[in-house]
């Protein structure tokens, strides 16, 4: 941005910025004290003659509010500096949710300086909080209900010295204005592109979601000031797990975020002149006129692939796309008809999902919509053929951003996010489907990924048997089951495409152990010998809790023990059998052991064979262990769930009993008190008819709840199942259809 003119503030007042660390304030408290008088309120209007217990009105939003009116003409300064910037955050994230004057305050603070603060270490920070503040307002459950006249805040328009404070609307316009002749300088720039993002967030309506497992981590707030950057660096550092997560592993990027439309904000999306400036926008970044209903022309690659290719421009271009999915009102959600109730089922969800390396379902983008012309923009398509295969163009550029680190999300996102028609096209053009270029790309250290999204977004079952015959030459040769090779993630998204689609099961299997026998050299190994290795269990290390095993090894046992019943018993074998009785106690104790490895036996079939034997074999091995795991974080989880499975009310009586003579130690915490209810131990003390008349009266729940559970997500597979008549073996269908 060399020659651009833009304002610089001046430094911060050195008395502000001591009045600012005189006041104490905490984020969370006061969000709660503001939720508490907000619920007082709602109860003396609803129930005007009940007694209710007095709440003083939140003193920490009333020092904010103060604080606001005292650094309003010192917002631009003072986010310049460390500390101002941070309690700006504060300040911003306390007040402007429940008050639009605070918000336009915020905003006005920053305008005329919006060049210098976008692209300022500190500043930055401050800008974007503002921005991502300013549009939401707080969501008390009801929408009738005004929160600002809850609160006694007056948002009458204030004005100072014959000036008025300007609209929201005019302020986030006015600033979008300011930035935008810049937009492509600061696409590039590591702070400036974050600002972008929040920004086109506020135009499109939309905000980002927070993965429950992310969200609200302890210990991010400081004692006086806003949210802590970075991490505490602690005193002495630690050794980091070897094999804990690797390269393969799940991870956090622009690819994977998740966005949704603000369904309460301050400023509408639909608006003319906000969907016009979103569109100057994106013209300024990827010269695609959205304004105009004509179809755009395919342009020569260049500057847009090297924007997608940039560490900050490529996410930018990411969360533009995802916007422009949820401004299109006929984006297609892929998502399941009803989601856990309550907040910890959601937080339980997303941590077990994430253990597993399943994403949230994401929202596909419509044929025609205005993030198809993205799409379409991005890869120069040829909208003269269909065919994916003649795009060249496409095919070129596919190619390259595969093999980009940034570009690479890229090309995930619209695997992820392309309509059903758009994805075989695009899948075409970058030849995944043909066995030696899909070889050519999971050779490739960075391109092996966008393999095993391909493998993890196949949409037909053609799809799938060409992607079967693609990866069973990488499987047969070990090059994809040697850990060495860091590929392993390409077999588990292989396994996982079969056990979903039902197709190639037992050719999977033959594949694995052909591929062990080459990289042993002694002949094919069994299925369970096979597991054992990709689990690659080790016994934690003196001093150490937890175990050691291949994360990528484990999710693939999880998605092998989802293969049809009677293809299981070897893989359950390989757990079961293979490991003694300590080793198993660890893989309990263990969140990624647990999750995969023993929920892998008891989420599946464990009223039939040979799944029911695996059970019963479990217990019977740690059977002496069922006190000690019942104290634990982690393995209470699992005696509580196998005392469901077991199929035998013996089984189920022997364990109550060996709980109930460690009760003393049960009682000690919240796990073991959870374990004394949920297998009904005191039921048993009082003897055996109480407790089977506890035990039937919980399994008839569990019944009724997983028949809840089937109704809201399996009616539709099971209809579809009965109309197929699909064999146990999806091979034998195979050869069915070929004939």
């Amino acid at each position: 941005m060399d020659g651009t003119d833009y304002n610089r503030p001046r430094r911060p007042n050195a008395d502000t910025l001591t009045y600012l660390k005189s006041l104490p304030f905490d984020e969370r408290v006061a969000h709660g004290e503001i939720d508490d008088y907000i619920n007082y309120q709602k109860q003396i209007t609803e129930q005007p003659d009940a007694e209710i217990e007095e709440v003083e009105y939140p003193q920490a939003l009333s020092a904010a509010l103060a604080a606001l009116d005292e650094i309003k003409h010192e917002i631009a300064s003072l986010a310049g500096d460390e500390f101002g910037s941070q309690c700006i955050e504060t300040i911003a994230r306390i007040t402007a949710p429940y008050s639009t004057n605070a918000a336009r305050k915020l905003l006005h603070g920053v305008s005329g300086y919006m060049i210098h603060l976008s692209t300022h270490r500190y500043a930055s920070h401050a800008v974007q909080t503002i921005l991502q503040n300013v549009q939401q307002i707080h969501d008390s459950g009801d929408s009738k209900v005004d929160i600002a006249k809850i609160l006694e805040i007056e948002e009458e328009d204030e004005q100072e010295d014959g000036y008025q404070l300007p609209e929201l609307k005019d302020s986030i316009l006015s600033i979008s204005q300011e930035i935008q002749p810049v937009s492509k300088d600061l696409a590039v720039h590591i702070c400036g592109s974050h600002v972008l993002r929040s920004m086109l967030c506020i135009l499109g309506g939309c905000v980002e979601v927070v993965p429950d497992h992310l969200a609200n981590k302890p210990g991010g707030t400081m004692e006086s000031g806003g949210t802590r950057r970075g991490k505490v660096k602690s005193k002495k550092k630690k050794k980091k797990n070897k094999s804990v997560m690797t390269a393969d592993g799940v991870s956090n990027n622009a690819s994977h975020a998740q966005y949704k439309k603000v369904e309460n904000g301050r400023l509408d999306a639909t608006d003319d002149g906000v969907k016009d400036c979103l569109y100057s926008f994106i013209y300024e970044l990827t010269q695609l006129n959205l304004k105009s209903d004509e179809d755009e022309v395919s342009q020569q690659p260049g500057e847009l692939q090297q924007l997608a290719s940039n560490p900050s421009a490529g996410p930018l271009l990411i969360v533009l796309l995802h916007i422009l999915i949820q401004t299109s009102a006929s984006s297609v959600s892929t998502a399941g008809k009803e989601e856990p109730e309550t907040d910890q089922d959601k937080a339980n969800k997303s941590i077990s999902d994430f253990r597993l390396g399943i994403h949230a379902p994401p929202t596909q983008f419509s044929k025609g919509s205005p993030a198809e012309k993205l799409a379409k923009c991005l890869l120069c398509w040829d909208d003269s053929t269909e065919d994916g295969k003649q795009q060249e163009k496409a095919g070129d550029i596919v190619y390259g951003l595969s093999g980009e680190t940034r570009g690479s999300h890229v090309v995930e996102t619209l695997l992820r996010t392309s309509n059903d028609s758009f994805y075989e096209s695009f899948c075409n053009a970058g030849k995944f489907f043909e066995p030696e270029a899909f070889a050519d790309y999971a050779h490739h250290d960075v391109s092996n990924f966008i393999v095993q999204m391909v493998l993890n977004t196949a949409r037909t079952r053609e799809q799938v048997e060409c992607l079967i015959k693609c990866v069973e030459g990488l499987i047969n040769d070990g090059y994809v089951l040697d850990a060495k090779n860091r590929r392993r993630g390409i077999f588990w998204r292989a396994v996982e495409m079969s056990a979903k689609f039902r197709i190639g099961q037992e050719t999977i299997l033959k594949c694995m152990r052909k591929g062990f026998g080459t990289l042993k050299s002694d002949g094919s190994p069994g299925v369970d010998e096979c597991v054992h290795q990709l689990i690659n269990f080790r016994q934690p290390e003196e001093g150490k809790r937890f175990a050691e095993l291949d994360a990528i090894g484990a999710r693939t046992v999880y998605q092998l023990l989802r293969f049809v019943p009677r293809l299981c018993g070897d893989s359950l074998s390989g757990i079961v059998a293979k490991y003694d009785a300590a080793e198993l106690e660890s893989m309990c104790n263990d969140g990624l052991a647990s999750r995969c490895l023993i929920d892998g036996i008891l989420d599946g079939p464990t009223a039939q064979k040979p799944f029911s034997q695996a059970v019963k074999k479990l217990f019977e091995k740690l059977k002496g262990r069922w006190a000690s795991l019942s104290v634990e974080r982690v393995g209470h989880h699992t005696v509580k769930k196998i005392f469901i499975k077991l199929t035998s009310m013996d089984d189920r009586k022997a364990l109550s009993e060996e709980l109930a003579d460690g009760i003393n130690r049960l009682n000690g915490n919240a796990m073991g008190r959870s374990v004394i209810a949920d297998c009904a131990v005191k039921d048993l003390m009082e003897g055996e008819d109480v407790w089977n008349a506890a035990v039937k009266k919980r399994l008839e729940r569990e019944i009724f709840l997983k028949e809840i559970v089937e109704g809201n997500f399996g009616t539709e597979k099971k209809r579809k199942r009965k109309r197929k008549k699909a064999p146990l073996d999806a091979d034998v269908e195979d050869k069915k259809v070929k004939s």
